[in-house]
């Protein structure tokens, strides 16, 4: 083979991260609608007072055991994305290590929120309302800040080799500016948009990924 046919980029073709990013998002998705079909009452914000949580949640036990186990599902599907080729399409080793640490924090973090979850809508109806109000809280930091923020800079990181396309690099800095920006809403609570707008862009911009991945659009140098 001609030395310059060794040097050109091959294509990555995979259906995996494609796979993983939709899951990702419609698992998560499924959340509010699952949820909403067993649930009683409007969901206390993380603001409201202790009591008004309290009682919703010891109301809504299936619904807290619904909501982990679809986020995790949802979750799942992001390991997918961070343990396949999507890290590997150009740039330096030392960002695609970076890329896959963060993305492997995202995954983490989701998880934890997911077990804390569950844990609350199994022990809720028994325990105090420090105990039930701080399982609440913890889950809504390592879901919420930690994850999408973690999940921001993965996406970022991603998207920035240089072989992928156009619509794929500008798409990763549309998600990850808001996703990483979610931070100040543990300063300013009017920054709490934030956080489902930057996560929302992310898990699409993820199945962007996947789908220039799928077409071969993006392609890796050996």
């Amino acid at each position: 083979m001609p030395e310059s046919a060794l040097l050109q980029p091959r294509k990555t073709r995979a259906v995996t991260p494609l796979l993983g990013a939709i899951a990702f998002l419609v698992f998560y998705l499924a959340v509010d609608v699952a949820v909403g079909a067993v649930s009683t009452g409007t969901m206390p914000l993380p603001g409201d007072p202790a009591g008004e949580v309290y009682d919703y949640l010891r109301a809504n036990t299936t619904g807290s055991i619904l909501t982990g186990v679809l986020q995790a599902l949802s979750v799942l599907g992001l390991a997918v994305v961070v343990a396949g080729p999507a890290t590997k399409v150009g740039g330096a080793d030392g960002r695609r290590r970076a890329a896959v640490a963060v993305g492997a924090l995202a995954v983490v973090a989701m998880l934890v929120s997911a077990g804390l979850s569950i844990t609350m809508g199994l022990v809720a109806e028994s325990s105090s309302v420090d105990t039930v109000t701080a399982l609440r809280n913890a889950g809504f930091y390592t879901g919420g800040v930690t994850h999408v923020v973690a999940l921001g800079v993965f996406v970022l990181l991603t998207t920035r080799g240089g072989a992928w396309t156009r619509p794929v690099r500008v798409m990763g800095w549309v998600a990850a500016v808001p996703a990483v920006l979610s931070i100040l809403s543990l300063l300013w609570f009017y920054a709490s948009p934030f956080l489902p707008v930057g996560r929302l862009l992310c898990m699409v911009c993820l199945v962007v990924v996947g789908v220039s991945l799928a077409r071969g659009a993006s392609p890796r140098t050996r």
